[in-house]
């Protein structure tokens, strides 16, 4: 049985999502520090305090918990890939290590920010997916299932009928057609897209949607909230270990500025191309292509958060590849 394109989107979503969440798990407890770590990480602390556990305890206890975190995304960065080839065991393995480490991510275990929730959303929303539909159906093949007939439709009993007696047919007055007037008539069927082109223009609307709205909260919260050099010192936590002096702060408030500008100028850029993709039908593969290839720069220049975008931008810049694709779009 041939293997559904939904099992491998899902496998790639899984693995990236697993890997990402590792890293994040690895560089929490590799820069570990009790006085500046403790507001990062204060609700997950709270709810050990809370337990009984002291606060010497609770630290050890939840390094503990994100190295097994690690260690499980990184398994479950593995078992999406022998999923992928049909392998019935990887997918129970790959449910239970990303789908753990998926809601650990959501509940805040590894940071308490918006990308981190979406990340251990997605994760969990992905997991899911594998057990239903399509994907369902090929792993019960595999296992040696007959796969689904489809009902039968019932047929209607021949009807019985009497013959009459002839009747002399009347004549037939042919009626003219109707003649629309000039500019109007009835609109012309539209076609559907082929399969890669749907795919390359979604892909590029939810990641535009995604990063624009994104960055542009992070510019509305870098602007309205005014950042200060001295507050971020005073809070500690993340920030106050990798900011040194006042005009390296500066400088790294410039930067995330000026990526924050990009990403919702690419954003809109990317909705703009999707939608006339979708609405011209047959227009857009330029700007969809030149959209791919730029955005695909820009997330490694911002990686590891660019990471999630870079991973669309290729899976668009492929399906814009196939032949469907460049035969719908026509030369370019």
């Amino acid at each position: 049985m041939k293997r559904p394109p939904i099992l491998t989107g899902a496998c790639l979503y899984l693995g990236l999502l697993s890997a990402v969440m590792s890293i994040r798990a690895v560089t929490v407890v590799s820069s570990w520090n009790a006085e500046s770590r403790a507001d990062d990480v204060s609700f997950a602390l709270r709810v050990l305090r809370d337990a009984g556990v002291g606060a010497d305890g609770a630290e050890t206890a939840y390094r503990t918990f994100v190295t097994v975190l690690a260690v499980l995304g990184a398994a479950g960065a593995v078992f999406a890939v022998f999923t992928a080839r049909g392998d019935r065991a990887s997918r129970v393995g790959m449910t239970v290590t990303i789908g753990l480490v998926g809601l650990a991510t959501f509940a805040g275990a590894l940071g308490t920010s918006f990308f981190l929730s979406m990340l251990g959303a997605l994760a969990v929303v992905f997991t899911i997916r594998l057990w239903t539909g399509e994907i369902r159906t090929y792993f019960r093949t595999l296992a040696g299932h007959p796969p689904p007939t489809p009902a039968p439709t019932p047929t209607p009993a021949p009807a019985v009928t009497v013959p009459a007696a002839p009747v002399p047919a009347a004549p037939v007055q042919q009626q003219p057609a109707y003649q629309y007037p000039p500019g109007f008539g009835p609109a012309p069927r539209r076609e559907p897209l082929p399969r890669p082109v749907s795919i390359a223009v979604w892909t590029t609307m939810i990641g535009s949607i995604v990063a624009a709205g994104l960055s542009a909260l992070m510019l509305m919260a870098i602007l309205l909230t005014g950042i200060d050099y001295d507050a971020v010192v005073e809070q500690g936590g993340l920030g106050a270990e990798m900011v040194g002096s006042e005009s390296e702060f500066d400088r790294g408030m410039t930067l995330i500025t000026t990526l924050s500008s990009i990403a919702v100028v690419l954003g809109l850029a990317g909705i703009a191309a999707a939608t006339l993709a979708l609405v011209r039908r047959r227009s857009g593969g330029t700007p969809l292509f030149v959209m791919a290839v730029v955005t695909f720069i820009v997330s490694w220049v911002g990686f590891p958060l660019g990471l999630p975008w870079g991973v669309l931008a290729v899976v668009a810049f492929l399906q814009l590849r196939k032949p469907e694709a460049k035969a719908w779009f026509g030369p370019s």
